[in-house]
């Protein structure tokens, strides 16, 4: 049978030529730019880092990109001051876009069972050398960041605090980093894992979750938001079985009347047993000088049980919100709000609460300064609530001045 060059099989033979030239030419370039990383981590890695590394294996995949089995890095000098950094698998991975284009990126980094151990001792940190290792750049690091996927499976963090006496673990973490542009600072952060550390002599230990999108311009961090989530807490003898946050942060680097923040935080279940004296004696005191200003006497307290809690806050076009704060235990039920109109210096807030016998229903608006209370009341608990909300008012706009005092 005789073959025939026809017109499609012409182009179809030229395209299946391209396509192998390219993918020889990429196939060479990933393991050039493998065998480079390789021979850098081999030889070169030490004398930058100014400290010692070490690795079991260090080979070219070309389904993979660059493997290396148990790498480790020292401390400072050498590995007789203990480690630093060790990860049973690293997984190097180049961009092949990048590769044919001459140029090097990675699709993605992966750690595999990594163990970091950092320390601080008089406000320094062990790592501070290996910070000045990054590009000097008038345009921040986020532009610099040529991978586009960094994880982190099964991570161990240990931190030495000595300045503060503390000590901090993430253990069985997980970590997710994406960067979504070469031209500009856009990332993506997804992280779990359980934190603990010792506090005030007492184990502190609770699971926690966190996703987060963060926006960077040339001059720093312009946007971010995400969520957090902190469950089974525990602390001594109290427990908390949820803690959960979310924020949307806009125009951090404009000036403050054109920023627009919103933030809400809520928890579930909290107990404080009757042994935890500290906290209890605290909100005993608390409910004491409440009761004595309703000339009421306050309510007995052992253990403190929250059922709920949740607040949330706004920042918009120079006004300030604090609203939905609600709080619900065995002893007492609020609910609360106060917005500052910045440009106008006027203020709304709203008090609604119930300690046992002791109810409490009240309004307050008008000139910051000198709010008008509904209903009225006596003159000492109207002056006592009027401190009351002018240090709250005072204490939103210290942070965010939208008055321009």
């Amino acid at each position: 049978m005789k073959f025939q060059f026809t017109r499609a099989r012409v182009i179809l033979l030229t395209l299946l030529l391209l396509l192998a030239c390219a993918g020889g030419f990429a196939y060479f370039q990933y393991k050039r730019i493998s065998n480079y990383v390789v021979d850098q981590i081999s030889g070169q890695a030490s004398k930058k880092l100014g400290r010692q590394v070490k690795f079991k294996s260090a080979a070219f995949s070309p389904l993979k990109g660059i493997v290396i089995r148990e790498a480790c890095v020292s401390r400072r000098p050498d590995f007789s001051k203990g480690n630093f950094f060790c990860a049973a698998k690293v997984v190097i991975r180049p961009k092949l876009g990048a590769l044919l284009r001459n140029q090097v990126y990675f699709s993605s980094v992966v750690l595999e069972q990594p163990v970091i151990k950092v320390r601080e001792k008089g406000g320094a940190w062990d790592f501070e050398d290996l910070l000045a290792l990054l590009p000097d750049t008038d345009k921040g690091l986020y532009l610099t960041w040529n991978a586009s996927e960094l994880l982190l499976r099964g991570a161990v963090l240990e931190a030495d605090l000595e300045t503060s006496g503390l000590s901090l673990a993430l253990e069985g973490a997980d970590l997710k980093l994406e960067h979504y542009s070469s031209y500009g600072g856009n990332f993506g952060l997804e992280a779990e894992g359980q934190v603990k550390t010792i506090l005030n002599g007492k184990l502190l230990s609770s699971e926690v979750k966190v996703e987060t999108e963060a926006n960077f311009e040339y001059g720093g961090l312009s946007s971010a938001r995400g969520k957090f989530k902190a469950e089974d807490t525990a602390y001594g003898a109290m427990t908390l079985r949820e803690l959960t946050a979310d924020w949307n942060l806009f125009n951090l680097r404009k000036p403050l009347a054109e920023k627009n923040y919103a933030v809400s935080v809520s928890a579930e279940q909290l107990l404080l047993p009757a042994q935890e004296s500290a906290a209890r004696d605290g909100v005993a005191k608390g409910l004491a000088l409440f009761s004595a200003a309703l000339g009421k006497p306050a309510p007995k307290i052992e253990d403190i049980e929250m059922k709920s809690f949740g607040a949330s806050f706004r920042l918009d076009d120079s006004a300030l919100a604090v609203k939905d704060i609600t709080l619900r235990t065995n002893f007492l039920s609020l609910d609360a709000a106060l917005a500052i109109d910045g440009p106008a210096k006027t203020a709304d807030a709203r008090l609604k609460a119930e300690i046992g016998s002791n109810k409490l229903d009240l309004s307050a608006s008008g000139p910051l300064k000198n709010p008008e209370l509904k209903p009225l009341l006596s003159a000492t608990l109207s002056a006592k609530l009027k401190e009351a909300l002018l240090g709250a008012e005072n204490a939103l706009l210290k942070v965010f001045p939208v008055t321009g005092e």
